[in-house]
């Protein structure tokens, strides 16, 4: 299969996205899709800060993504924390000199009927899913605007789409709360030749799906016309053409990535 640029100069088996060495700030990379994203866009070309609460598995990310030749940076940090937050993004500016790319992965889903759920376990899961994507948005925001040019590129969930069973009540609340706010930041920024889309995964092969059940899991690929799940791979391909000049005039939207779910 052959492809072609905007130009339309053959480029051979290979999509040339237009984004290498721009850098991309990336969150919650410890593993799964936040992980998977940050070795693609690195693939591609694009220098990486990278951000996890978990130092150790942040390291990892890190080292493995030096091995592909681009320049990296791991930042560790509380992303709900706007101290934290705030760092990140100078640190990332004073290393690189420039910010092009936001990925709004960091997310916690922990497992329980809404009716166990306590305000203090609520604020957390918002803060960290959704208080989290907007602070990180805007920081981005004043590096991107001068630069007048941006993507952002946040994980909203099958959850914040049809609701949910299996995830809690909270969780979803808050992935259907990321894709109002993208909605909301695409027409903000729009201006400024920034978009702002989100992305709404489902049943994908990682640490969050693994808690469920067999019986579950079954259920869920039922539920789902491919019969299997998605893989973090699939999840940041898409993602990594959102971040790219592929995606240069979407915006406001979010991208199911669920298999053909039926419901």
């Amino acid at each position: 299969m052959s492809y072609w640029k905007q130009d339309n100069e053959r480029v051979g088996d290979k999509v040339d996205l237009g984004i290498k060495n721009k850098v991309a700030v990336v969150t919650g990379v410890g593993r799964g899709i936040g992980k998977a994203t940050a070795l693609t866009l690195a693939a591609e070309g694009v220098n990486i800060s990278l951000n996890d609460i978990d130092e150790a598995a942040g390291l990892a990310t890190a080292k493995e993504i030096e091995s592909l030749g681009v320049d990296t940076l791991f930042i560790k940090g509380d992303v709900s924390k706007e101290e934290d937050v705030k760092q990140l993004f100078k640190a990332t500016n004073d290393k690189f000199g420039q910010i092009d790319i936001l990925i709004n992965n960091a997310g916690i889903s922990p497992k329980l009927p809404f009716y166990e759920i306590t305000p203090e376990a609520f604020d957390g899961v918002i803060d960290v899913n959704l208080r989290s994507n907007f602070m990180c948005s805007k920081e981005a925001f004043e590096y991107m605007k001068n630069n007048g040019w941006g993507r952002i590129v946040s994980l909203s969930s099958l959850a914040g789409l049809h609701g949910a069973i299996n995830s809690a009540a909270h969780y979803s609340a808050s992935k259907a709360a990321i894709i109002g706010l993208t909605k909301t930041l695409s027409k903000q920024m729009g201006p400024y030749d920034i978009t702002v889309n989100c992305v709404a995964p489902g049943r994908i092969d990682t640490a969050m799906t693994r808690m469920l059940t067999q019986e579950q899991l079954d259920q869920a690929i039922q539920k789902t016309s491919l019969r299997r799940l998605g893989t973090v791979e699939e999840v940041a391909r898409v993602i990594t053409f959102l971040a790219s000049d592929g995606g240069s005039y979407i915006t406001g939207a979010c991208v199911e990535i669920l298999g053909g779910y039926t419901g």
